[in-house]
């Protein structure tokens, strides 16, 4: 998490902790308390996002002895320490995706949380069934399919016959030639991917020393580092979950999103960030830990219309508000660099 999530943290820890604190030895906050230069994290009240954020996360520790709080570090020991880990290969591991999007900090979290198998995931994610075997069950699943380097919740809540809605559940952001999701025949709802994203995952981390050991970064097109460059970001790689996933085709590799024993386990993923969605996010919360969720929601992963009015949301995406919005960013850092440039002459 970063300070300027601490409008829903204070809503989505408490929720995630009721869902996952009982069945794991340890919860780890990677905290990354850099300013960005560009993106959602850039600029804007900092200090008061700050202060807010580790205020409610030491509040929220009081009553969980084993919730650590990490800011990530990069330092050069650190640094070091999380190549070796991951990318002994590659000697200079990039802080951000060639978007500006975070890369070193999951893996810092992956690193720090010292386990043979980690729950990761972002501080947004909401979930539901509230399985408190899933841990356990997603273990056994591991040693069951040896080709599985992560497992996964159910990706939302399954359909009455426990399947996903195969309209969004295709492709894959950033890459070509990505195979359809399989079910796994069996009673309890399951399928494999061939792509992982890192906004929920578990990972047996045995399994990454065995039979990856390294990662290599995965180098943007010209497209992708032209936009880099541009605004003001170096591509060196694609985003985390793109390079993994990527690793997974290449090593044969796979994921497995799993429900789990009785009512299971499911994520959901809120996609925007809007003044309705904190109106309501501890509704959202208290309707997805109660089951109460629409058919409309059912077979998909990301937090849909039938739960939540995305019109404001949905309007900010339309093509002339997204090239605006670029504009202004990429004048943002022309300006910066053209400041920086007069200061040195």
């Amino acid at each position: 998490m970063h300070p300027f999530d601490a409008p829903h943290v204070v809503h989505t820890l408490p929720h995630q902790l009721r869902a996952w604190g009982g069945q794991v030895e340890r919860v780890v906050i990677t905290v990354d308390t850099r300013l960005a230069s560009a993106g959602r994290y850039r600029a804007g009240r900092y200090e008061e996002a700050r202060t807010t954020l580790f205020s409610a996360l030491e509040e929220i520790q009081h009553d969980h002895p084993n919730l650590i709080i990490d800011p990530v570090s990069y330092d050069a020991q650190t640094r070091e320490a999380i190549g070796q880990a991951f990318f002994s290969r590659t000697p200079d591991l990039p802080d951000r995706a060639f978007d500006g999007g975070p890369f070193y900090v999951y893996f810092h979290g992956l690193l720090r949380a010292n386990a043979d198998y980690v729950l990761h995931m972002d501080s947004d994610m909401l979930f539901g069934g509230g399985s408190q075997t899933w841990i356990e069950d997603a273990i056994a699943l591991f040693d069951a399919e040896p080709d599985a380097l992560f497992v996964g919740p159910f990706p939302g809540p399954p359909r009455a016959d426990g399947s996903l809605d195969p309209a969004v559940h295709t492709g894959f952001p950033g890459l070509s030639g990505v195979a359809a999701p399989i079910r796994i025949e069996g009673p309890i709802p399951a399928y494999r991917f061939s792509t992982v994203s890192t906004r929920i995952f578990m990972m047996d981390m045995r399994r990454f020393a065995s039979r990856i050991g390294s990662l290599d970064l995965l180098q943007p097109d010209f497209k992708r580092r032209m936009r880099s460059l541009a605004f003001g970001e170096i591509p060196r790689s694609m985003p985390a979950e793109e390079m993994l996933s990527a690793t997974l085709a290449s090593q044969g590799l796979s994921r497995i999103d799993y429900l789990g024993q009785g009512a299971g386990m499911f994520s959901l993923h809120p996609p925007y960030r809007t003044a309705e969605f904190y109106r309501m996010l501890p509704e959202l919360i208290a309707r997805i830990e109660n089951g109460d969720i629409p058919e409309g929601q059912r077979g998909d992963f990301d937090m849909n219309a039938s739960m939540i009015d995305w019109s404001a949301a949905l309007a900010a995406k339309r093509p002339s508000a997204r090239y605006r919005k670029a504009l202004s960013q990429l004048m943002r850092v022309q300006i910066r660099r053209l400041s920086g440039a007069f200061a040195t002459r």
